[in-house]
């Protein structure tokens, strides 16, 4: 067996990695999900707290980047 190159290896690694790739995906595609929610809601109606506005969400979406950030600072810490 060779010895590990990053401190985090193995199958938390791969875990780590796969959150990872979640979070980018979620990342990727929120501003657009995010404006069709509020185009079918302006289309079919709205209810409370449907869809939510514009400051939740970029509250979100930072909360996400830095998640990225820190999952990205912990899969690069050498062995």
């Amino acid at each position: 067996m060779s010895n590990p190159t990053y401190k985090i290896h193995g199958k938390e690694r791969r875990a780590l990695k796969k959150e990872l790739s979640e979070i980018k995906s979620f990342v990727k595609n929120f501003w657009y999900y995010h404006q069709m929610d509020k185009d079918m809601s302006d289309f079919y109606g709205s209810s409370e707290g449907y869809p939510m506005c514009d400051e939740d969400a970029q509250k979100i979406y930072d909360k996400n980047l830095n998640k990225i950030k820190n999952i990205e600072y912990l899969l690069s810490i050498p062995y």
